[in-house]
């Protein structure tokens, strides 16, 4: 799951869609010109959530969100200093 992404440093973004800091980091994003591949978990099935938050759990084992994750890095919420440093921006 998400192998393409990862090898090409695609930017993953792990959010609820009603959380606040998620719409922030959203809008970091978008105001940085950051295209992401956005999974909202709350809006999924409940068999696909089990399959995002396995996938998340491997890089934040306390699954919180939001989760960006970035090639091999993951940068755990409003971390906006290490989104930077993750996009390279």
């Amino acid at each position: 799951m998400y192998d393409h992404e990862i090898a090409s440093r695609t930017p993953l973004l792990f959010a609820i869609s009603t959380c606040p800091r998620c719409q922030r980091v959203k809008s970091f994003l978008k105001d940085h010109g950051v295209h992401a591949h956005i999974v909202d978990v709350d809006l999924l099935t409940l068999s696909e959530k089990r399959q995002q938050f396995e996938f998340v759990r491997r890089v934040n084992p306390e699954i919180s969100f939001p989760t960006l994750v970035v090639g091999d890095t993951a940068v755990l919420g409003e971390d906006y200093d290490g989104i930077k440093e993750a996009l390279n921006l």
